[in-house]
């Protein structure tokens, strides 16, 4: 019998081999280059082990010597095949050309126990995303901006006076030392607050309020929530069973709470704002009418969905322009000659305005478009894109490949690693707003700059999010330089934790007391 019983564990044990030799052999069999996977893991032990940051993982698989001039190469995520697409070329195929093909993201989490993680428009899929994103395009208009840009400098001007209140560590230098990210957060968070539902954060005086507090959780990247956000972008379909969220159910109850509260009172006042709690009564409004009415086969806006779209632009709208605004903050402190040109450029800027910070005047700042568009070249805040095949049929790479994509394979495009390509960007590492003059940009290679994402699931925030942080920027720099200290990290290490791209251990600058003078 002992016997026996060995003889069926050697079966099985060859059968399980045999499988998992089968199931790793996948782009071999296809002709599809590939980056050599282990067992089990895939070809993501570099994410797993956390001895680098996800922005350099992706530029490892990217830069593979088996990845080397291939337009697109083969990958395991565990158990799962996937696609690195490398070629600028194939990129635009897939992301814009073909969109309709690759329209949702293969990143997702839990529809039930994570509704407000899930429901928002960057994780729906088609068609409610579509469906979303339509209604929600008006609320970012020239005119919209217009609108709102006067909250925004409300903002920027208690960011002002915040930091000119602020004792200083050092009379005669006249500075004192800042954590950059999370004073850029207070900024960004009261901006987001105040703009999208006319609410006061006043996270300047209270910096652990409520809106902070719960702000910084979905993004404070402990070992939970780096295991749960690799799930979310590599292992969507296991989410549910280990009951991930990408909101935490605490902050799901206040954003839930707070947003419902502040659109019921909007309805029942009557008030307009020209903010996004307007735009999202109007979705309610009409998806009630439309049931009134009888109207079937109608996305129905109401609940969770609407909750979900405040978060999103919550979150999101907080997060990357602040962190993008630190960045900024870094760079600019570690050269001062570009650090000078940009306070002369918000001098003249602001001395033409009559000493006021205007939408002209922001718009008119073309160093500080150069600035920033570098920053996102460097850190830009998603340092991956994904996507997952939704052709019915098998998808050609051709001319490309020839290798046929299957129903629901994730494709996942390197941002970070083609940014830091010198074959697109020569001396990556190296600062150089001047590469995003107007006549440098017309040398890029097209589809290789992607901050931002690309096609039409791209940010819908893009052009908020760059009118938030030029304000905030300005609003800084008008009676302040930035320096480094003790404390600044000789070389930008990223956390190896964050699923987006972060600052290890915070990014820790001087400020120095000097007024331009205005």
């Amino acid at each position: 019998m002992a016997l026996g019983l060995l003889i069926l564990v050697v079966i099985l044990l060859t059968t399980a081999c045999w499988l998992l030799q089968q199931h790793y052999s996948y782009w071999r069999r296809r002709g599809v280059p590939e980056i050599k996977p282990r067992w089990i893991v895939g070809n993501l032990m570099g994410l797993l082990n956390m001895r680098t940051s996800p922005p350099e993982f992706i530029a490892q698989l990217y830069n593979h010597p088996e990845a080397e001039n291939e337009p697109v190469v083969g990958i395991h995520l565990f158990h799962k095949p996937g696609l690195l697409l490398r070629d600028p070329g194939l990129i635009r195929k897939i992301m814009v050309k073909d969109f309709a093909k690759f329209s949702n993201r293969y990143s997702n989490s839990d529809h039930k126990g994570d509704p407000l993680g899930s429901q928002n428009i960057f994780f729906l899929k088609n068609p409610a995303w579509k469906e979303v994103r339509l209604k929600l395009s008006p609320f970012f208009t020239s005119n919209r901006l217009k609108n709102m840009f006067p909250l925004i400098e409300e903002v920027g001007a208690s960011l002002d006076a915040h930091l000119r209140q602020k004792p200083l560590h050092n009379e005669r230098l006249r500075c004192f030392d800042i954590e950059a990210k999370e004073l850029c957060a207070l900024f960004t968070t009261d901006v987001i607050s105040t703009v999208a539902f006319g609410v006061q954060a006043n996270s300047f005086t209270d910096p652990n309020c409520e809106f902070r507090r719960h702000g910084r959780s979905v993004f404070e990247f402990t070992l939970l929530r780096a295991a749960e956000f690799t799930l979310v972008f590599f292992l969507p379909h296991w989410v549910p069973f280990f009951g991930f969220k990408v909101v935490p159910a605490e902050s799901t109850r206040f954003l839930r709470k707070t947003i419902n509260y502040v659109l019921d009172e909007r309805e029942r006042s009557g008030q307009i704002r020209n903010d996004l709690i307007d735009i999202l009564i109007e979705f309610r409004r009409n998806t009630q009418q439309a049931k009134a009415k009888g109207v079937k086969d109608q996305f129905v806006f109401e609940g969770d969905i609407l909750v979900a779209q405040a978060v999103l632009f919550f979150t999101a709208g907080f997060e990357s322009s602040s962190s993008t605004m630190a960045f900024a903050m870094y760079e600019l402190a570690k050269d001062a000659d570009v650090q000078q040109r940009l306070r002369e450029e918000i001098k003249e800027a602001l001395v033409a305005s009559g000493g006021q910070v205007t939408m002209k005047m922001i718009e008119s700042l073309e160093y500080m478009q150069m600035i920033l568009m570098e920053v996102l070249r460097m850190y830009p805040p998603l340092p991956f894109l994904d996507r997952e095949c939704t052709s019915d049929d098998l998808y050609s790479l051709e001319p490309f490949h020839n290798f046929q994509v299957p129903h629901g394979m994730p494709v996942y495009i390197p941002c970070y690693a083609l940014h830091m390509d010198p074959q697109h960007f020569p001396q990556p590492r190296k600062f150089q707003p001047e590469r995003f003059s107007a006549t440098n940009r017309k040398l890029h290679t097209p589809y290789t700059y992607m901050p931002f994402g690309l096609g039409p699931h791209g940010c819908i925030g893009e052009r908020f999010g760059f009118l938030q942080a030029k304000v905030g920027l300005v609003s800084l720099l008008r009676n302040h330089l930035v320096t480094t200290s003790e404390r600044t990290q000789r070389r930008m290490q990223l956390n190896p934790k964050a699923m987006i791209t972060q600052a290890k251990g915070g990014i820790h600058l001087r400020l120095v007391r000097d007024p331009l003078g205005i």
